[in-house]
């Protein structure tokens, strides 16, 4: 630990990419924690803040706060000698071994339990990579009005790994459906503005407005973010209520309203009070990637791979990770960079361009 902390110093002292964490949330916010979702919120401050991926809780499923018991699988997950196979296996033994032995405990259906494993350390990550890309979305968010706590719906999302996929198709940092972005013309055959982070705030910001402006209440609108503007008024319908709580507590649901779309609004909740306390939960050496600093520059003829790479200091990866949205497919087997792609280009280097 002391070590890390020379070496954080000597990177502070040095102007190098990171820097100590901070957290740029308003201290009076819009966003409270209300009686009856405080115990939901609760358990998701656990799972954020205290429970690793490799450690998880049985819960009930419809009352995440009633944990049932507890599962360790962090020597499974670590001992070399096993193959990913047989991790795997293992894995699945011990899982449903401890949840048969829970269902016999408390007499209840197998449906009726949940395994919910730990984000400790991936939050963690996250709170990293976040400083890269909090500094423009809030002013994305500010310039549209918006209150700027929207912003840490990417910790929900994707836990701000630019190169988030999910098995239904939603994409990047702010897991864009294709439904969505196609008509906004974010995905053409060179690129995919949903893994851009700009262009993808940008549209979930204005997602963010129309959702609000609609549904008339922050956590219907957030809800709808994940479940769906029309989803969301389907279910105030069959609750007759415009109330987030009351939609949880529905018991006449729609087909696609499940765990994720009732606990949308609480996750996001209880990651904005892990934010805010972020240094007793994590510790004093929690650190954030400084901001990207960058210009964009629209290719204006197909580039050799090899020319574009001079712009990002001969660095493959670099180039990558600040143009995520880029089809890497067809760059490959072409080594061209094809014309029209929006770049984001080190600002130091931009004058590389013209050279």
């Amino acid at each position: 630990m002391k070590i890390f902390f020379i070496t954080l110093l000597f990177c502070l002292n040095s102007k190098a990419l990171v820097e100590r964490w901070s957290s740029s949330l308003p201290e009076d916010s819009k966003f409270q924690v209300s009686k009856a979702l405080k115990s939901r919120v609760n358990f998701w401050i656990k799972i954020y803040s205290h429970y690793t991926t490799t450690q998880g809780v049985f819960h009930l499923t419809d009352e995440p706060n009633s944990i049932l018991g507890e599962i360790d699988l962090t020597d499974i997950y670590q001992d070399d000698n096993l193959s990913d196979t047989q991790k795997r296996k293992m894995i699945e033994v011990a899982v449903k071994s401890k949840k048969a032995q829970l269902v016999k405990k408390f007499d209840l259906d197998p449906s009726d339990v949940r395994l919910q494993m730990g984000l400790r350390d991936r939050m963690r990550k996250a709170f990293y990579l976040s400083g890269k890309y909090l500094n423009q979305m809030e002013e994305i968010f500010a310039k549209e009005g918006l209150p700027i706590e929207l912003t840490r719906i990417v910790f929900v999302e994707s836990s701000f790994n630019v190169f988030a996929q999910s098995k239904v198709g939603a994409s990047g940092l702010w897991q864009i459906m294709p439904s969505v972005a196609r008509p906004k013309g974010y995905i053409t055959k060179n690129y995919d503005k949903r893994n851009h982070p700009i262009y993808a705030t940008k549209l979930a910001a204005k997602i963010m407005k129309e959702n609000y402006r609609g549904l008339k209440s922050w956590p219907l609108a957030i809800t709808a973010y994940n479940h769906g503007f029309t989803g969301v008024k389907r279910m105030m319908k069959r609750s007759g209520s415009p109330k987030i709580e009351d939609l949880i507590d529905e018991e006449n649901v729609t087909r696609t309203w499940g765990f994720a779309s009732k606990n949308f609004y609480a996750c996001f909740l209880a990651v904005l009070e892990v934010e805010r306390n972020a240094p007793e939960l994590f510790g004093d050496d929690l650190i954030k990637a400084d901001s990207l600093n960058f210009k964009e520059y629209k290719l204006p003829y197909h580039t050799r791979k090899a020319e574009v790479l001079r712009w990002f200091d001969g660095s493959l990866t670099r180039f990558r990770n600040m143009n995520p949205h880029l089809n890497w497919a067809a760059i490959k087997s072409k080594n061209i960079v094809p014309a029209g792609v929006p770049l984001m280009i080190p600002k130091k280097n931009f004058a590389l361009v013209d050279n």
